[in-house]
């Protein structure tokens, strides 16, 4: 396996089956008009997505679709010339039929592009083989969950915020409120790593076969807006993982690239499970957790990839969010303990009153040196802070402090 641009194969096994959803928000969807065709309406668009053998999803399935959005539901995937020139074709398509939000079509806060793959990828020949399978790719996912989130992007593109919290308006936001449904793509290693401990792993569904024996003692969870969504897992008209992280785009090769990094951990979950002697030196680092994030990232490249060119891709994905601000407010989100988090403790710390006293300080210095510069100078027109009228950092918070535009000295 290897990263590869454009229509050239990733060399993905044959059972990496997969399938892509495409959100874009400002879409016509409705009637065409002679300057505004329709996506989901006109002739020529349907021959296109019928040719293409891409689905469109209805309002109903979508809520984006009832707020001027659109979405695509591709046929199963493989990993060839022809299936990658398929996906390119019709995110292209997708950016000709313009709504009336805007001047483009866009991938906004709304949107997302979800990727899923045949669950048989983690099907064994045996009950107890698909145990071993599925709970290593549970485990593994768990530990990882929080650097995948920070990879699963373009670089310099973090997480939608609607990921992690609900940010639906009117209906949609009650519905999201009413059923406990955080954000559109909440993290799930911590439940994973509580069932583990209390032996009690459990994945949902309508199982079938080895999956539905693995896994029918419970539900991991029945809901289905989780970063990784296995409610579809032994469904038999769509039996899927679903990894719900990434950000809608319609930059095929983004798309590429979140492909290849999921089926990459799917792979390693495989080679993990059934062959661990041939990884068991990167396994031993990489479940380490007396590391740094950055070590930590290093660890999960080298088990996952094989080449340096494609630790590179996706290690400056990580670098170029790994401080955004959506991580730092919901960190507590993720699985604790997977690496120290001293640097981003100190970032969280620095609270408005943190701020404050930080401030406070500063100025007491700088009057400090101010006083000893201005000594036989006849007048300061600045603030008075130092008079008694403020006296600590607390006192800042309740007063507030005033710069003068006079702050000059006159001699």
């Amino acid at each position: 396996m290897k990263y590869s641009e454009n229509f050239e194969e990733l060399n993905l096994p044959d059972l990496y089956q997969f399938g892509v959803e495409l959100e874009a928000f400002n879409v016509n969807t409705g009637i065409p008009t002679k300057n505004r065709p329709s996506l989901y309406m006109s002739a020529d668009s349907n021959r296109f997505l019928k040719e293409h053998r891409w689905k469109k999803a209805n309002a109903i399935e979508e809520t984006l679709v009832s707020e001027g959005g659109a979405e695509l539901v591709s046929p199963i995937l493989h990993d060839t010339k022809e299936d990658w020139q398929n996906l390119t074709e019709v995110c292209e398509h997708m950016k000709k039929y313009l709504g009336n939000h805007g001047k483009e079509v866009v991938t906004d806060s709304k949107c997302g592009c979800h990727v899923h793959f045949d669950a048989r990828c983690l099907t064994g020949k045996n009950l107890q083989e698909t145990e071993k399978l599925m709970g290593t790719f549970l485990r593994f996912w768990a530990e990882s969950e929080e650097l995948i989130y920070k990879m699963c992007n373009d670089v310099g593109d973090p997480i939608r915020l609607g990921t992690l919290t609900n940010t639906k308006k009117g209906l949609n936001r009650l519905s999201m409120k009413l059923q406990h449904i955080k954000g559109m793509a909440s993290p799930t290693g911590k439940k994973i790593m509580k069932d583990i401990e209390k032996n009690r792993l459990k994945v949902s569904y309508r199982k079938f076969g080895l999956l539905k024996r693995a896994l029918a003692k419970g539900k991991l969870d029945t809901r289905r807006y989780h970063g990784l969504n296995l409610t579809n897992v032994g469904n038999p008209k769509k039996n899927t993982i679903e990894f719900r992280t990434s950000n809608g785009t319609l930059n095929p090769e983004v798309i590429k690239k979140n492909v290849y990094l999921y089926a990459s951990v799917l792979q390693t979950a495989r080679t993990m499970a059934l062959e661990p002697e041939k990884l068991q030196e990167q396994m031993q680092q990489f479940y380490r957790t007396d590391v740094t994030e950055q070590e930590k990232v290093q660890s999960f490249l080298n088990l996952v990839f094989e080449n340096e060119e494609d630790r590179k891709i996706y290690e400056e994905r990580w670098q170029s969010v790994k401080d955004a601000t959506v991580f730092v407010k919901n960190q507590g989100d993720f699985l604790q303990g997977t690496f120290k988090r001293d640097e981003f403790k100190a970032i969280a710390k620095r609270t408005p009153a943190t701020l404050a006293k930080e401030a406070f300080c500063k100025l007491k210095q700088m009057a400090r040196e101010s006083r000893e510069e201005t000594k036989g100078r006849e007048t300061y027109d600045g603030p008075e802070l130092w008079n008694g009228t403020i006296r600590s950092w607390w006192d800042i918070k309740l007063y507030g402090w005033r710069t003068s535009k006079k702050n000059t000295y006159t001699t």
